[in-house]
C-alpha cells in the first residue's frame, strides 16, 4: 500500500504546466525578452492603461498521407497571420488579424481573419462586435489554432464548423457558471472576407458550468435558418455540442458529443463523439491521443476532409456514413503554446458508398505566435 501511495503522489504532483512557459527557467527568460518586443506602446500586461501590441502566428506542417488510392508527401504553410491589439482603456479593446499570403496569389494580404471591438460592461460581462473570432461551438473548434493539442481538428468538429463571422456576442460569468449568446450573419464578402448582409441570421448560445476545480462542462448550440449565400457556416440547421475539459496535475481529458441536423443542401445529419486524453511526460513534452467516431443517417452523409484524408482514397470513396480515426502525437513546448513542435500519426477507417477504405497520415508541425 505505501508503494502505491508513493506512485500516485509522484504521478499527480510532478511539474505539469498545462502547456504554459516553464517559470524560473533561463530559456523562458530568454523567450520573454524576445516576445516582449511585440508590445510597441504601453506596459505589457497593464490593461488599466492604453497599449498597442502586435499579433502574429506561423503554422507550418510537413505531412505524408498514404491510403488505398494514393500517397502524397509535402509541406504547407498552414497559417500565416499578422495583426494588432489596441487597448484604449481597461474596458475597450480593438483587435484584428490578417490572413497573409501562403502558397499562391498576387496579394501579400489575403483577407481579414477577424476584426472586432470588445467592451467590458462589467467585471463579469463582455460584449464583442465585428467579425468575431470563433465563439464556443464544439470544444475543438472553439479552441484557438494556436492552442489545439493535435495538428488538425477532428473531422467531426471540422464538418460542423462555424467560421469567423460578423455579429454581436455577449458573455456573462456568475460564480461557476458562464453564459454566452450571439446574433450572427452566415456570410462574408469575397475580397477581404468582411461581414456581409447577404446570408441568413444565425443564433448561438452557450452555457458552461465549472463542476469542480478540475472539470468544466459546456453546452453549445447554433441555429441556422439556411441561405444559399451562407459561405462561412456548415449546412446544418441545428448544431449541438455537449463537451467537457478536465485537468488534474499532468493529466487532461477533452470529450465532445456532437449532433448536427442537416439542411436540404447537406447530405444528411451528422453525429458522433471525440475523446482526447493528454499527459505531460515532462515540463515540456506532452503525449496526446484522440479517438473520433462519426456517423450519418444518410449513406453519403460524411465527406472526408481534403486535408488530408481525401487525397489518399480511390476516386468515389470520399463520401460515406461511418468514420473512425485514431490519433497519437507528441508536442514539445519550448515556450508554451507560443513556440512548439508537434508531431502526430492518425489512422482512419471509413465506410464509403463504394466500400471500406483506410488512410494513414503522419505529420510534423512548427508553430509559434506572439
Amino acid at each position: 500500500m505505501p508503494s502505491i501511495a508513493i506512485l500516485c503522489s509522484a504521478l499527480f504532483s510532478c511539474k505539469a504546466l498545462a502547456e504554459k512557459p516553464v517559470p524560473n527557467d533561463p530559456m523562458t527568460d530568454w523567450f520573454d525578452s524576445i516576445w516582449s518586443n511585440a508590445t510597441i506602446y504601453g506596459e505589457k500586461g497593464d490593461y488599466s492603461q492604453p497599449f498597442i501590441k502586435l499579433r502574429g502566428r506561423f503554422h507550418g506542417t510537413a505531412f505524408s498521407v498514404d491510403g488505398d488510392g494514393d500517397n502524397e508527401t509535402d509541406w504547407e504553410n498552414r497559417r500565416i497571420r499578422l495583426g494588432a491589439d489596441f487597448n484604449f482603456s481597461e474596458k475597450l479593446e480593438f483587435s484584428f488579424d490578417f490572413n497573409m499570403w501562403r502558397e499562391d496569389g498576387d496579394n501579400i494580404v489575403e483577407n481579414f481573419d477577424y476584426i472586432s471591438f470588445t467592451y467590458a460592461i462589467s467585471d463579469d460581462t463582455e460584449l464583442s462586435f465585428g467579425k468575431l473570432r470563433r465563439n464556443p461551438l464544439t470544444r475543438e473548434d472553439s479552441t484557438s489554432s494556436n492552442d489545439i493539442l493535435t495538428i488538425e481538428r477532428s473531422l467531426l468538429a471540422s464538418r460542423s464548423f462555424l467560421d469567423n463571422v460578423g455579429g454581436v456576442y455577449l458573455e456573462h460569468k456568475s460564480g461557476d457558471w458562464t453564459y454566452g449568446g450571439g446574433v450572427l450573419k452566415g456570410s462574408t464578402e469575397e475580397d477581404l472576407s468582411l461581414p456581409s448582409l447577404d446570408g441568413s441570421t444565425l443564433f448561438q448560445g452557450n452555457i458552461a458550468k465549472q463542476i469542480n476545480d478540475m472539470t468544466e462542462l459546456r453546452l453549445d448550440y447554433l441555429f441556422n435558418s439556411g441561405d444559399e449565400d451562407n459561405n462561412d457556416v456548415a449546412p446544418f440547421r441545428h448544431v449541438v455540442s455537449l463537451n467537457s475539459e478536465t485537468r488534474s496535475g499532468p493529466w487532461g481529458l477533452i470529450t465532445d458529443l456532437i449532433y448536427a441536423s442537416a439542411l436540404p443542401e447537406a447530405r444528411g445529419d451528422l453525429y458522433g463523439l471525440v475523446i482526447m486524453p493528454h499527459y505531460m511526460l515532462t515540463e515540456r513534452l506532452q503525449l496526446v491521443g484522440r479517438y473520433t467516431w462519426s456517423g450519418s443517417d444518410e449513406e453519403n452523409g460524411i465527406r472526408l476532409l481534403n486535408r488530408y484524408e481525401r487525397r489518399a482514397v480511390p476516386e468515389g470513396f470520399e463520401f460515406g456514413d461511418n468514420h473512425q480515426a485514431f490519433y497519437a502525437g507528441l508536442n514539445y513546448y519550448f515556450y508554451g503554446h507560443k513556440f512548439k513542435l508537434m508531431s502526430g500519426i492518425e489512422y482512419t477507417d471509413f465506410d464509403s458508398v463504394s466500400g471500406n477504405t483506410s488512410v494513414w497520415t503522419g505529420s510534423a508541425a512548427l508553430r509559434f505566435y506572439f
